[in-house]
């Protein structure tokens, strides 16, 4: 079926494009929530006229989850659980765990706008995908422990982590830079053996044309001069007939 979205969605499109979705999803959800219309002439020309008040509203909307999100961003979340000595969980933290957290905070959240990475079932600092509006979401990270002075260490843990990955990343970074140098320098020290090499050829290609030259006038002065000898006895042979 396809129907014009009243709402922006991540996957399906922005407010007022007309897309095609199940039937069944259209009809059981989309349509009774009121976030989208049947992309009909009449519901066509219908949203032609709300198109402004639904992009105004939308604005305050994505305004108000920015500022939510900024809150969010702030907290540093703790959860504190019993586990066992591998650091298995006895239990699990849910979205629903996560959300009630915010709510005790007096930041609203439901459980759908969060989104695991992976269950969450041991102890250790996992990343969880916030998303207030379809273009409004976040990383944040949660840190889950069997207590305070635990949880600080596992933070403490991530940091050095991250430092090292950060100097792993800078010498690989430098040796990279390095390694472009020798190269840049290695391909200047061809370049500049084979403009030495050019050279030398043309230098001793002008010798060789030059040398190429005085053969050619020596083997002129000797056809010269072998002409005024033959005209020298024939002189001689005509003086001694007269």
């Amino acid at each position: 079926m396809e129907v014009i979205l009243l709402e922006s969605f991540s996957k399906l499109g922005k407010i007022g494009d007309v897309v095609n979705v199940k039937d069944g999803f259209a009809r059981n959800y989309l349509i009774p929530s009121k976030k989208a219309l049947r992309a009909n002439k009449e519901n066509k020309d219908h949203f032609t006229k709300i198109k402004q008040e639904l992009l105004e509203k939308n604005s305050q909307v994505i305004e108000e989850a920015k500022k939510k999100l900024e809150k969010i961003s702030k907290e540093e979340i703790i959860f504190i659980r019993n586990a066992s000595d591998n650091g298995q969980l006895y239990g699990s933290v849910s979205p629903k765990d996560i959300a009630n957290y915010f709510n005790e905070k007096k930041i609203e959240i439901k459980p759908s706008n969060i989104n695991l990475h992976s269950a969450i079932k041991k102890i250790g600092i996992y990343s969880i995908n916030i998303k207030l509006h379809a273009e409004v979401a976040s990383e944040l990270q949660i840190n889950v422990a069997t207590s305070v002075e635990n949880a600080n260490l596992q933070k403490n843990e991530i940091s050095k982590s991250a430092e090292k990955q950060e100097i792993q990343k800078d010498t690989k970074k430098e040796a990279t830079s390095e390694s472009k140098e020798t190269d840049s320098l290695q391909k200047n020290k061809i370049n500049k053996s084979a403009e030495k090499e050019e050279t030398q050829k043309a230098k001793s290609k002008e010798v060789s044309e030059e040398n190429k030259e005085n053969d050619n006038k020596k083997t002129t002065k000797s056809k010269k001069i072998d002409v005024k000898s033959e005209e020298s006895i024939k002189k001689e042979k005509d003086n001694t007939v007269e």
